[in-house]
This record gives C-alpha cells, structure tokens and sequence, in this order.
C-alpha cells in the first residue's frame, strides 16, 4: 500500500498492562501472554510488516503463540498468518490456533468470488493497486470459531472473545477481564463510526450502538481501540464508547421522523443538522466515516435503492440519456463556462452537477473530454474539502481515472500523505 495507507505507523510492541502489549500491524494487534503461551490478536498484513511483528513480539516474551484471534475479516489484517505459522515450524512449535467468528468463513468467500469487484474499490478507495486474483494465502480460514462468546483459559490469566458486531458482521472484541483490558476491534476506532461507506455493503448503525453499549456494560479499564493510543482515564473511555452511542441514536430518531413524514433520502440529507454536543466531540471526528453516511446508512436499513424520482425506476443507459441531454443542451460551451463560474464562487458540488450534463456522455461527443478534464479539476477542488479520508480518496482516484491517469498517481507525484488518525 501507499503512503496513503491506513496501517500503523509504531511497529514495536508497547506494554499496555503487565503481559499484555500492542503491536502495530494493521491497526492495533495485541498481544496477551496468557501464561503458557500468547495469544495474537491478528497476524499483520504480511511480509515486512508482519516480520516486524514477530520481531517485536520476540523482544518481549519467548513463549509460543498459541493463538491467533481474526478481529473481524477485512482484507489485510490477517494475511500474515502463513509467517507466524512459519516461525512456530523454525522454534519446533505448533502452528498457533486460529480463531475467529463463525461469519469470517463466509466473508472470506464473498471476497474470493467477487474478487474483481474488491480490486476495483480498495483501489480506489485505498488509492494503491490491489491484484484482481487474490493471493490464496489472504484468507486462511479460522481452526475455531464461535458465535456468542469464547473463553480461552490461561494459566496466568483467561482471555474473552466477544462478538461485537460493527463495521464487519464477523467483529470480534477480546477482552481480558482479569486487569480490565478492552480491545474493541473495529466496534470503536475513536472517530465517527465508518457506516455508510459508499463502497460498503449494510453496516446497520444500530447494531453497532448495541455493541457499543455491551463493551461498555463490561467496564474496561484500559480500552485499546482498533487505531492510536489506548485509553487509560475512566473519562475519555467512557467518552469514546458512549460518544457514538449517543449520536447514532440520535440521528436515528431524526431520520425516522423525517422518513414518516415522506421526505425522500436527499431531502432529508439537506434537512438535517449535526448538534455540535453530539458530533463535534474528539471521539466523533468525521475523519474516515461521517455523519452524512450514518444518516444514509440509516435510511437505507429501512428503504430500497429507489431515490423516489419515477424517472429513474427503470432508466436508460446512462451514456444515451447524456448523449441527448447534450443533444438538448446545444452549446457544450455554455455549460462548461457555467460550471467554471459556480467553481469560482465555491459552489464546487453543483459545478460538478452542471458538468456532468456533458462529461457523461460519450467521449467522441462534442465538448465531452473538455468536460472530463473540467470534472477531474473539480473533483481534486472539493477532495480538498473533504473531512472524510475516504471521500478525499475516492474523489481524487476518479479524478485520475478521468485523466486516463494510474490510480494514486498524483498523491507519489506530490509526497502528500492523504491521510492520518491523528
């Protein structure tokens, strides 16, 4: 992955509570000496990063690994697994037990049959290339799993695992109940919760507000989220668990009220207002998800993909529909200077409206690759608003396919690192 990429920065292994550490692979792994042996919350994305790992989990503690626990079954967290199942054969040990809910297996064959389809938004979304054959070492399937909850005895301490449904329906929290350390998987990454991705499947809000409270009914003392620091004060952890819970509810009640009164997704998208007491906090910062997608993410838990303009409940081809919008249009030219014009007085969303009256249409037509040049200026113009890494993302990635350029071009060209947790 790029400079733009989303992995943890701090490689080495941070003490977190006696015999409990993080190490950064994809995100926060932590690692749990549980007494004859560790347990490893994720194996790493692999090569490197994953040496790394196993680096800095031998300058800590020599025993073998027992366990590997798949927090959830997103691409790159474990497909480093084969390495560490390596280094056990090198030290004469077993192959450690990989553990994981019983819903990563069938995520694992949803991304190996629609492998072409995640090649093409972790693209983009990621801005760094991802193969269209997937790796077969990706998705190594777990030897154990669970539904509920899993207790892994120790002899110096048990380990929990809790299913904590959130970003992934297959989330799993690991908690430790013994020093009170809470590690939240991708149920809390101390920002706005990532529901409504544009490029995502159903990530029902409120399933993720009632894992929120359950991790919160286990009173943590130390809380390790998925990305940054862990948290140690009694304050900020409550606030980091109880800050989306409040919002997401919330929010809820605000779409629905709206829903019931016949307002269409746009229109209420356009209605409603964010109170900064809810979403203004550090533990909500729109840096990754935002508000506007939890609220799209709401509507469509309780609605179909229709947008309610019978024009497009059985549409024409989008390409024909421009072509004779240009046809109707006349002067390409008039609407490039009128997108121009909106671009200047800051009005960059409805210049890129105005533009794609022409930019959508063929590319031989008239006027359509002046358009597309003008759309991809546009797009790069408001990535730079974005608050949301991943609109920022994929605004700027179909900027550069516009351009006939290779995705995450622009970003080497310049240095710029597009992104940050911090």
């Amino acid at each position: 992955m790029s400079g733009t990429d989303v992995l943890m920065v701090d490689r080495h292994a941070d003490r977190v509570a006696d015999g409990i550490w993080t190490v950064g692979g994809q995100g926060n792994s932590m690692l749990v000496d549980h007494g004859d042996g560790l347990l490893l919350v994720d194996a790493g994305p692999g090569k490197e990063v994953t040496e790394r790992m196993i680096r800095s989990a031998r300058a800590v503690s020599d025993k073998p690994v027992t366990h590997i626990v798949i927090s959830h079954g997103h691409m790159g967290y474990n497909f480093g697994v084969a390495q560490w199942n390596a280094h056990a054969r090198e030290r004469g040990e077993p192959a450690p037990m990989l553990v994981g809910h019983e819903r990563v297996t069938a995520r694992y064959r949803r991304y190996r049959e629609t492998a072409g389809l995640q090649s093409y938004t972790n693209t983009r979304q990621f801005r760094a290339p991802y193969p269209s054959e997937l790796p077969s070492h990706w998705f190594v399937e777990p030897g154990k799993t669970y539904r509920d909850r899993l207790r892994i005895a120790g002899l110096r301490r048990d380990v929990e695992l809790v299913h904590a449904p959130s970003e992934t329906d297959d989330a799993t929290a690991v908690w430790v109940p013994s020093e009170g350390v809470l590690y939240a998987s991708c149920a809390c990454i101390k920002s706005c919760p990532n529901a409504g991705s544009p490029y995502r499947i159903h990530r029902d809000p409120m399933r993720w507000a009632d894992t929120l409270e359950r991790l919160l009914a286990l009173g943590p003392r130390i809380l390790v989220a998925e990305f940054g620091k862990p948290l140690t004060e009694a304050a900020d952890i409550d606030e980091a668990l109880t800050a989306p819970i409040r919002a997401i509810r919330w929010l809820r009640m605000q779409v629905v009220e709206r829903m019931n009164r016949g307002m269409a997704e746009n229109e209420i998208l356009h209605d409603l207002r964010y109170p900064d007491e809810l979403f203004g906090g550090r533990f909500m910062r729109p840096v990754y998800g935002c508000p506007e997608w939890l609220a799209r993410e709401i509507w469509r838990m309780e609605n179909g993909w229709w947008d309610r303009n019978p024009t497009t409940l059985h549409p024409a081809p989008a390409s024909d529909v421009a072509r004779e919008v240009l046809a109707a249009v006349g002067d390409p030219q008039r609407v490039l200077d009128r997108a121009r014009v909106m671009a200047r007085d800051g009005r960059l969303q409805m210049a890129l409206h105005v533009v794609d009256l022409i930019a959508l249409a063929p590319v031989e037509a008239p006027g359509v690759a002046a358009a597309r040049v003008l759309k991809a200026e546009l797009l790069r113009a408001r990535a730079a608003e974005m608050t949301s890494a991943v609109s920022r993302h994929v605004m700027t990635s179909e900027a550069e396919s516009l351009l006939g350029l290779p995705i995450g071009s622009t970003d080497t060209r310049s240095g710029k690192d597009t992104f940050s947790w911090t």
